[in-house]
């Protein structure tokens, strides 16, 4: 009799659980079910009714506004499509979302406020410290509930001192950081670099580190390297300070001919008697399956070593090389 009652107060308990935990779910669908949509605002000097929208035209200097949430739109024209609770901004579109740091001008855009979605097209550019350095392509569309910020199509970031391409950029504006994918190529002063993915670390209006993967390439005058990964990291003036390759990195240039594992790289400007000399040190490493294989083209010497160093002066011709470790003279 006890063991009956302990089973039917179990199923009990288990169907009134069961009844709470629907009840709970029934009332957070309905009360999102019945959450009123915030409209957008859309105000303006003129205006004209329309069969499906308004529209908003200036006048003089003054330009009609949208607004929706913390989302600022002002434009040469907005029609507003109130029944559908979403706007298309033409002409000098200015977009601006501060809460995601996000400023994007274009000559296109179109906004849906029930849904935070926003498609920007005629040359949008995307402004991400100031008006020197930002990025856009053909396309520019996000969602301003999230924070990545997606380009298309002959996607670009720049500066004064820096150009990078790709098919695909992706800005995660609350990080700061650019997800570049497809075609990666990437223009500095000093060094140009080409991969299929990159991530581009940027802060203020510099680019602080710089990831790449598959199929690098790095070229400079008279140099060229390739490796599956590169990390490097600029100056303010949006240079290359120093850079590393890893995995199957090959260094070819007019002097030297070098297969390693890894190559740190350190590009230098030491000042003597007032002139200053640009050299770039160069250290290779090899690993327990590959060593470091060397050809010095001035010399015709070939060899095996654990490590070498080469320094390098602006024209990239070598100007000292040293092997340490267990050394092999091949030839």
């Amino acid at each position: 009799m006890y063991r009956k009652l302990v089973i039917i107060f179990l199923v009990f308990t288990i169907f009134l659980i069961s009844d709470l935990l629907y009840a709970q779910k029934t009332s957070k669908v309905s009360e999102k079910s019945t959450a009123k949509k915030e409209k957008i605002v859309v105000k303006g000097p003129k205006a004209r009714f329309e069969k499906d929208f308004t529209l908003f035209i200036g006048d003089q200097d003054r330009r009609p506004t949208a607004i929706h949430k913390s989302n600022y739109i002002e434009a040469d024209v907005i029609k507003f499509f109130s029944a559908k609770n979403y706007v298309i901004a033409q002409t000098n579109v200015i977009f601006k979302n501060d809460e995601k740091k996000v400023n994007i001008n274009s000559e296109y855009l179109e906004f849906y406020g029930d849904t935070g979605n926003a498609v920007f097209t005629g040359n949008p550019r995307m402004y991400i410290s100031n008006e020197n350095m930002y990025t856009g392509g053909d396309k520019v569309y996000m969602n301003v509930n999230e924070d990545v910020v997606n380009i298309e199509k002959n996607a670009f970031i720049t500066n004064e001192n820096i150009r990078a391409y790709s098919d695909k950029v992706e800005y995660v504006s609350k990080n700061n950081l650019a997800k570049m994918f497809g075609n990666v190529k990437v223009f500095s002063s000093n060094i140009n670099l080409s991969s299929d993915i990159a991530f581009v670390t940027i802060i203020s209006n510099e680019i602080s580190n710089y990831v790449a993967f598959g199929n690098v390439v790095s070229e400079t005058k008279n140099l060229t390297g390739r490796s599956e990964y590169l990390i490097s990291f600029f100056k303010p003036t949006n240079s290359i300070d120093r850079y590393t390759m890893i995995t199957n990195v090959v260094v070819d240039g007019k002097d030297v001919y070098v297969e390693a594992f890894k190559l740190e790289a350190k590009v230098s400007n030491i000042y003597e008697n007032g002139m200053t000399n640009n050299l770039t040190f160069y250290t290779f490493y090899g690993n327990g399956n590959k060593r470091v294989f060397y050809v010095n083209k001035k010399e015709d010497t070939q060899l095996e070593c654990d490590i070498l160093d080469a320094v390098f002066d602006e024209n990239n011709e070598l100007v000292s090389s040293t092997a340490r470790g267990k050394v092999k003279v091949i030839r």
